[in-house]
């Protein structure tokens, strides 16, 4: 007999998932990506330091990453590898589909997702930030070496590492304040991935949600490095916390609440949809059952 609607429940499916995310092969993937960041973003930022003689602020690594439009194509891409085979259906999900509604199940799988791309932007945190900590310190200023490198090397005031963090980001607003939006917007552009997920997993349409999801994620990334004004349409540019902001003016291109705004709108509407088009899916007829 099918239970009545239990938080507990939902919360029970979404850590059934996030077991199997966890203990997954393929996790193996992200301790390479981790590397890949260090050694090409946080790595170059740190040099510099040394070349200044002067420290970091400690959250200007974690920074430095999210505001690379190079990385912020990679990490996404990454994150929507890691959850391509989900929401997943075994022989012990059926199992526990035959004991919940439908609606807790997918509300179950929402929370898988916005779980493991917290814990998944945590991972990245905790990679940049610690092992530097040392030789940082602790303040909600910037650094002598994002906002002075350019001067004092003029010849390498274009080089990848000065170009990090940029005057867009350290002119308009603090380090602090700045991670705290790229962590939340990131982690909304992977709940809103996930999101897609399972809308066209619902919709028994699950085959096409990886290769949507790579050209949303693709033409947003094209269009955000030609700063069209397309790429507004698009979750990528507003994860980017230094397109909201001219270079000296203190009027924003987009403002912060907007972002936040079209992420809650984009992931109640795809939510909503899962909701609703669940209770006509006949999950035994899904392919990936095995």
């Amino acid at each position: 007999m099918v239970s009545k609607f239990s938080v507990p429940e939902i919360f029970r499916i979404s850590m059934i998932e996030l077991y199997k995310w966890i203990v997954n092969p393929r996790m193996i993937t992200a301790v390479a990506m981790i590397i890949f960041v260090w050694n090409f973003a946080v790595d170059p930022l740190i040099d510099i330091s040394h070349e200044m003689n002067s420290p970091l602020n400690f959250i200007e690594p974690f920074i430095a990453v999210f505001n690379s439009r190079t990385l912020c194509l990679v990490m996404p891409a990454m994150y929507i590898f890691l959850i391509s085979d989900y929401p997943h259906l075994d022989r012990n999900s059926l199992f526990v589909l035959h004991r919940v509604r439908k609606t807790q199940w997918v509300w179950g799988q929402f929370f898988f997702f916005v779980i493991s791309s917290f814990l998944f932007i945590l991972l990245i945190f905790i990679c940049t930030v610690l092992p530097n900590a040392v030789n940082s310190f602790v303040d909600n200023g910037w650094s002598l070496v994002v906002t002075r490198y350019g001067i004092y090397f003029p010849d390498k005031s274009q080089s990848f590492a000065a170009t990090l963090i940029t005057e867009k980001l350290h002119n308009q607003i603090a380090p602090y304040q700045a991670a705290l939006f790229f962590f939340l917007l990131n982690w909304l552009y992977m709940i809103l991935c996930g999101t897609v997920l399972l809308m066209f997993h619902v919709l028994n349409l699950r085959k096409i949600g990886v290769p949507v999801l790579i050209s949303i994620v693709g033409i947003g990334s094209a269009l955000g490095v030609f700063s069209s004004k397309g790429m507004w349409c698009f979750p990528m540019a507003h994860t980017m916390v230094s397109l909201h902001f001219t270079k000296y003016l203190r009027k924003p291109v987009m403002k912060i609440e907007n972002s936040f705004l079209y992420f809650g709108v984009m992931i109640f509407v795809l939510l909503t949809v899962s909701l609703i088009g669940c209770k006509n899916t006949d999950f035994l007829s899904i392919d990936d059952n095995e």
